[in-house]
């Protein structure tokens, strides 16, 4: 499996989960985030209460939160489930181990409620001299009573649902990497020449049309519009990855980077406008996309090795 997979934004497209994650905490009642392996947040922080938005704004804090959903994932990923527990301020937290090929790479954390009734049963992440008096802390004292109370059982209903959907996401990043891998061994046969082609033509790079193609809805919108601007993020949600994820394949898929391929196609057209019309060269540039027709001249030149005026002025020679 593909070494990259140990990275979170590898494997999710983050722009998507925090739309998902942000539906989840509306309809449970739970602040949600994603963390990394070391506790890190991930994600933006979905219906934090304003007793752990408080305290997150204290550096100290803030270090003592990292440290218990760091510890809670890693407690959920010794137990490969879901793990329930109580934090340093005795509120219930809930981490799912985002697990990868026997890897933790990080975990789905959610809470930030009390118990209706103490259970004695959930674990303190925490040793006693991590505990935070809150008679210490006035503010966060009246913010802690403002914290929702649940029972139990609900948390560990939901605890279970985010846990299914841990599972989906692991699913997916598999399913992605054998796509990725078998589209790969069809790439391999004729690179040596798809690489040639490309230097000597500087045609569009070729790709497989087929099945396994993760990246089709990008490079059939890169054929269809051309004349606008187009940013690898939206090419990377149209082909629900994350951009990080798309830039990797998109080298090796293409054998160009993924600016250099929108070119490419760009310049394909412009030489075709020089063969055919009489249009300006500026008008030319607009029509591509390039707002500075000086930008649009050094770039033709460098992928055609001429301006566009020589190239026009020498198509009979």
């Amino acid at each position: 499996m593909n070494s990259n997979l140990d990275q979170l934004d590898y494997i999710i497209n983050i722009e998507k989960f925090q739309k998902m994650q942000d539906d989840i905490a509306k309809a449970t009642g739970l602040a949600v985030i994603l963390v990394d392996y070391k506790g890190i947040p991930i994600t933006k922080h979905s219906s934090c209460s304003k007793f752990c938005a408080r305290v997150r704004k204290d550096k100290k804090l803030t270090e003592l939160c990292e440290k218990c959903d760091s510890r809670g994932g890693l407690e959920a990923a010794r137990n490969q489930d879901a793990y329930i527990y109580l934090c340093h301020f005795n509120i219930v937290d809930i981490a799912i181990p985002i697990v990868v090929n026997d890897q933790y790479i990080g975990a789905i954390m959610a809470g930030q409620v009390k118990l209706l009734e103490d259970n004695e049963e959930l674990e303190r992440i925490v040793s006693k001299k991590y505990q935070v008096n809150l008679d210490n802390f006035p503010e966060l004292k009246s913010l802690h009573k403002e914290l929702g109370i649940m029972e139990l059982e609900k948390i560990e209903a939901i605890a279970h649902m985010i846990n299914n959907l841990a599972n989906h996401i692991v699913g997916e990043a598999a399913l992605k990497n054998q796509l990725y891998e078998a589209n790969q061994k069809l790439q391999d046969i004729g690179s040596i020449e798809n690489k040639f082609n490309i230097i000597e033509t500087k045609g569009i790079p070729p790709y497989k049309d087929n099945k396994l193609s993760l990246l089709k809805p990008a490079l059939e919108y890169i054929e269809d519009n051309f004349r606008d601007k187009i940013y690898m993020e939206k090419m990377a949600y149209l082909c629900n990855i994350s951009p990080g994820y798309f830039s990797k394949i998109f080298k090796r898929e293409t054998g160009e980077t993924f600016s250099s391929y929108v070119n490419i196609v760009k310049l394909k057209r412009a030489k075709e406008m020089l063969e055919t019309t009489d249009e300006p060269i500026v008008n030319i540039s607009l029509d591509l996309g390039y707002e500075d027709c000086g930008y649009f001249i050094k770039v033709f030149k460098k992928y055609i090795g001429k301006t566009p005026s020589n190239y026009r002025n020498n198509l009979d020679l």
